[in-house]
C-alpha cells in the first residue's frame, strides 16, 4: 500500500547549496504522489522567484517571515532589518511541520531541531548527507530515487505506516 509522504525542505543552506539536484529530487517527489514544503525564514516572492530559475517544482512555500507578519508579529526597522521574538522566529518550522502532518523536515541549522517531534534530517551540504535524529542517514549525493526510497523507509519505520 502506497502512503503519500510530505517532506519539509529547508530553502537557505539545503536547496541553495544544490539546486540542481534538488529540483530533480522535487520533481520525482512530486511523480511519486509525495508533497514538497519548501519551509523558510523567506521572504516567500524571494524564495519562489529563485525556485522558478532554478525549475525547482514544490507543493507549498511557507515563510517565516511572512507568517509572522501577517500576524503583526514582526517589527521593522527603518535600516531595512526586522525582528521576531527568537521563540516563536525558532519553532515556527516545527509548528507548521506538525500542522500540515509533514513526515519528514531536511534542514541544515540544528538549532531549530530541539523544537520538533516531525522526524528531523540534519542536512550537510559539503557531503550531502543528511542525519536524523535516530542516527538513520539520507545520501543526497546518490540519485534522487534513492534518497525518496530511504525517505519513505524511515518515515514508514518512524511512524508506523
Amino acid at each position: 500500500m502506497r502512503h503519500d509522504i510530505k517532506i519539509g525542505l529547508d530553502f537557505h543552506g539545503v536547496i541553495t547549496k544544490h539546486p540542481e539536484y534538488f529540483s530533480e529530487f522535487c520533481r520525482r517527489a512530486l511523480s511519486c504522489g509525495y508533497e514538497i514544503h519548501i519551509i523558510t525564514g523567506g521572504p516567500r516572492k524571494v524564495v519562489e522567484e529563485y525556485l522558478r530559475k532554478h525549475q525547482i517544482p514544490y507543493t507549498v512555500v511557507f515563510a517565516i517571515l511572512d507568517y509572522y507578519d501577517e500576524r503583526g508579529v514582526v517589527k521593522f526597522f527603518d535600516n531595512g532589518e526586522f525582528k521576531v521574538p527568537d521563540r516563536l522566529w525558532n519553532s515556527a518550522k516545527a509548528e507548521y511541520c506538525i500542522t500540515k502532518g509533514i513526515n519528514m523536515h531536511i534542514d541544515d541549522s540544528t538549532q531549530y531541531a530541539k523544537w520538533f517531534t516531525t522526524p528531523f534530517c540534519h542536512y550537510d551540504a559539503k557531503t550531502q548527507k543528511c542525519l536524523t535524529s535516530e542516527n538513520i542517514e539520507i545520501d543526497f549525493s546518490k540519485d534522487a530515487d534513492i534518497a525518496l526510497s530511504q525517505i519513505a523507509d524511515i518515515v514508514k519505520k518512524l511512524q508506523f505506516f
